[in-house]
Order: structure tokens, then sequence, then C-alpha cells
């Protein structure tokens, strides 16, 4: 039998060139035997993993990760077995600092004439930066697929939502059409038309102001002022849904004496979301709590229920975006679920801090508002109220003699302002464009225009342009309100920059549409009584 000749005594040269080569690539490069035995590392090997040269370990476990061990050795095995090449995924522990990272192990079989495995060559390629990235992006794929769900959910909700109260109005505007009703029925379907209107209006301003909040365009109108009238406002509106649930108020104010730097309006729409929230999630019978206090420097408002509670699991949650506990088909309440998003991210602006807390399902839940307090009030007595003017009484005859101009591209809307206008006292003349409007004008001088903004060719902007440009003398007086479906803050700044008087919101309360133009023109006829230019 012929002697076996080692490589090394015949071509000591080349490999010592060899070994130097393997020494200086990045990888780990190791060789085994045909049993699996390893008899040579690089010297990257002995840097990562701290072992002393000379001492080739037989196995490789104690250096794997706990998940990755069973797994690499199995595919070894099988690779041994099976004479196949070696590839796989797997975490090995760094001695410097104890850290596991990600490596692509490859080995490849080198066989002799006759076929049969004289080594195994492998090398271990250092992925962790790789492998990283893309858990990273797996991660954001989830995120983005979990987002993407939940607003599907959102967006069927809202056409349920809408879809809902829309269904009140066309349905009993239909049977007002066939006239057959009494007049108690008449009554009712006023009502409730009126109701569902204003349910879905409110949905649209959640809407508005969730997309707002993404678009970091929500902005605040702050002032100094003591929250104990924002707070009993809150209290006051949500009252009718608590007395028709059996559902008891009880209210607890502590500190009379605050002062706050905050939007009231931003601040009560927080509370009344809070409000809204408790009493729609507790059962008839339940009690809704609102207790206000100083603490240090802050003033807090907390909330707190003997409702349906909070799951351990959708706390964390609560106050994020697109999130329900309950948007199934079969849930029991109603709405998109954003109130609480948007009473976050308004307490946020403030420089503020909310909390949610529930020890579970049917335990109740408890909401905590805490705002900075800026001083606190003189504690001068209380001046006696004004006589409250009856809002609910409709401002009929106020703007007799008045000739008003309506323009609107939609006829319906067009026909509704100029009925309301008519039904007090004023003369209306209708454009239903701007070219429309401003060739009337000289025949149809008006002391009153109410605009909408977007329409074809030329848009409102343009037209209270071209009128402040066109009037002279008592024109330049003329109150130009605008009446639109752009309802933002950012909308209201550019409609008065733009030339306009005051910016109405769409849909708009006709009663409150007259009051705004008899005080409109009020405050120009002040501004202009030197000039003797009103009329």
């Amino acid at each position: 039998m012929t002697k076996a000749i080692h490589t090394g005594e015949r071509f000591p040269r080349e490999l010592e060139i060899l070994r130097q080569l393997a020494d200086c690539v990045p990888q780990i490069v190791w060789v085994a035997r045909p049993d699996g035995s390893h008899e040579h590392y690089n010297r990257r090997w002995y840097e990562f993993t701290g072992r002393g040269r000379g001492i080739a370990p037989e196995s490789w476990s104690d250096l794997f990760h706990p998940d990755d061990t069973e797994r690499a050795d199995q595919a070894w095995a099988e690779a041994l077995r099976s004479g196949n090449p070696y590839e796989i995924e797997f975490r090995l522990k760094r001695v410097s600092d104890g850290a596991y990272r990600w490596f692509l192990g490859r080995a490849l079989p080198f066989r002799d004439a006759n076929g049969e495995i004289v080594n195994w060559f492998g090398t271990c390629t250092d992925i962790h930066s790789l492998k990283t990235a893309q858990d990273a992006l797996r991660s954001a794929r989830d995120e983005l697929q979990q987002e993407s769900r939940q607003k599907d959910e959102f967006l069927g909700m809202i056409s349920h939502e809408l879809r809902t109260p829309l269904s009140a109005v066309f349905g009993w505007t239909r049977l007002m059409q066939e006239n057959v009703l009494n007049e108690t029925e008449r009554v009712e379907a006023v009502n409730s038309i009126m109701r569902n209107a204003e349910a879905q209006s409110r949905l649209i301003e959640d809407v508005l102001d969730i997309t707002r909040i993404v678009n970091q365009k929500l902005s605040l109108d702050r002032k100094i002022f003591n929250p104990d009238g924002v707070v009993r406002e809150a209290i006051e509106a949500v009252q009718p849904s608590a007395n028709a649930k059996g559902i008891k108020l009880q209210t607890s104010i502590e500190s009379r004496d605050l002062l706050i730097y905050a939007d009231p309006i931003r601040l009560q729409q927080v509370v009344l979301n809070l409000m809204t929230n408790a009493v729609k999630f507790t059962p008839p019978g339940g009690q809704v709590s609102l207790h206000m206090a100083r603490q240090g420097g802050t003033a807090l408002i907390e909330i707190s229920d003997t409702g349906k509670g909070i799951s351990a699991e959708l706390l964390p949650h609560i106050f994020e975006r697109f999130r329900q506990g309950d948007s199934g088909s079969t849930r029991q309440h109603g709405g998109l679920g954003l109130g609480l998003a948007i009473a976050h991210q308004l307490v946020m602006m403030h420089d503020g801090k909310i909390e949610a807390q529930s020890e579970g399902e049917g335990k109740g839940s408890r909401f905590r508002v805490s705002l900075p307090v800026v001083a606190l009030d003189s504690g001068a007595p209380e001046q006696a109220q004004p006589p409250a003017t009856d809002e609910d009484v409709f401002p009929a005859e106020c703007l007799r003699g008045l000739h008003a101009m309506v323009i609107d591209d939609n006829g319906s809307v067009r026909d509704l302002v100029a009925l309301t206008l008519a039904k007090c006292g004023a003369s209306v003349t209708v454009a239903s464009s701007v070219r429309d409007a401003l060739n009337l004008m000289p025949n149809f001088p008006p002391d009153v225009i109410v605009s909408d903004i977007a329409m074809p060719d030329v848009d409102g902007y343009e037209f209270v342009r071209q009128f402040r440009a066109l009037a002279r003398g008592k024109g330049a007086n003329v109150p130009v309100i605008a009446l639109t479906a752009y309802g933002s803050v950012q909308d209201r700044d550019r409609a008065l920059k733009a030339g306009f008087d005051r910016h109405l919101s769409k849909p708009i309360d006709p009663a409150e549409l007259v009051r705004t133009i008899v005080k409109t023109r009020s405050d120009l006829a002040t501004l202009a009584e030197r000039s003797g230019s009103f009329k």
C-alpha cells in the first residue's frame, strides 16, 4: 500500500501562501475532515471566538445562539451524510462583547479522483448588517400591513357611520315629500333630521381633525382663562345623552381660581370627547364623574365612569388612530373611535398630559388630563352675568330693507341661503358663478354678500379680490361672508386675508348665518362711523 504523503511535506511554500491568504480575508475560513472534525481555522476565527491557537474545537455548539444550535447541528450532520454542500444562516457569539452576530455558513466537499471526500472547505460570512436591515424592513412591512388593515376597517366604519344618519335624513325627507305624515309625525321627522344632520356634521369634523393632525396643520388659538366655564359647558352638552340612558353625572370642582393658557374651544372639545366617551360606554343606570382640582403646578381634570372598562391588551393603544376595541359588524357602540386620538393630540399640543386607567373589562375607566397652570385668578367676586339671549328664536325681519347677494354654484345651497335671507326680510339676488355675480352688481348693488369659495372657473378668493378692487365709497364697507366647505383654521385665515369679513363652515345653521350678517354689519358700521360711508 502506498503511504500517503501530506501536502505540507511536498509543497511547504504553497501551503504557507494559502494560509496567509486565508488569514487576510475578512471571513472565517475553516477546513474539516471527512468525518466533520475540524483541522484548521484562519486568524479571523480566533479573533472572533477568542479560542487559543492550536486548540481546534470539535463542536461549535457552545458558540451558537441557543435558538440556532439544533438547526445548525442537524444541517451539518445532513451535509456529512449526503455529501451535499452545506449552507445555513446562524448566529455566533463574539468574544469581545458577548454579542451574537448573524453569519452565512457555507461548506463544499473536496473529493479525490475516486470521488471520495477528502476535506470540507468552509467559510462564515458576517451578514449581521444585512439581517438587521431585513428585520427592520420586515417589521416596517408588518406595521404598514397592520396600519393598512386598520385603515380599511376605519374606512368601512366611516361609510357605515355616515350612511346611518344619512338614511334617517333621506327616509324622513321622502315621507315629508309624499305628504303622508300627520302634524305630530312631521315634528318628529324634522327633529330626527336635525339630530342626524348634527351627528353627521360631528363625524365629518372628527375626520377633518384627524386629517389636520396627520398633516400637522391643527393649530390653537390660545388665551389665558379660567377652565371652570369650559368644563361646565361640556357637562351641559353631554347631559341630555346621560339623561336618556339614566346615567348620573357627578361633578366636583375643588379649585375655581385656576388660570391656564389654552384654546378654550379645543379644551372644551377634549372634555366633551372624554365625557361623551364615558357616557357611551357606561350602561343605563351607571355613573360618570368629573373632578377638577389643582395638583401642584397643574390643573387636573379627571373623568371616571362605571362602564365597560378597557382590556389590558387595548389600554396601551387606547389613544392610537384607527384603533378601536370593537370594530366588527356586531359592535354595540357606534362612532369612528377618533375622539380619544383627537383629545390626546390636543392635550399634547397644550403641553399637557393625558392618561387612561382601567382595572379591566367591566370595571370602568378613568381619564386624567393635566394642564400647566399659568397663575391663580384674582379671586374677585363674579359679576352678574347678563341675561342670555334666546338663541332658539329665529331672527326674522332683522334684515328688512337690505339687498343681499348669494353666490354659490350648488343650486340647493344657493336656494337655501336665499330663502333664509328672504325670510328675514332681505331682497335677494342669486348668482351661480363669479362672472354672473360681477355682471349683476351694477344693476343690483348689494348691502351684504354671501359667497362660496370653491367654484368653477373663478373661485371665491378671486371674487372678493375683484370686488374689493372695484368697490369704492359705500361698496368698500359691504360685508362679504365666506360660506364654504373649507373649514380649517388655515382656510379661515386665507379667506380673511383675501378680503372676506367672516368665514363660516358648511353646514351652517341658517339662524347663525343671519346673526353673523347682523353682527358683521354692526362691527363694520362702528369702524366706518367717522367716514359715514356705511349704509
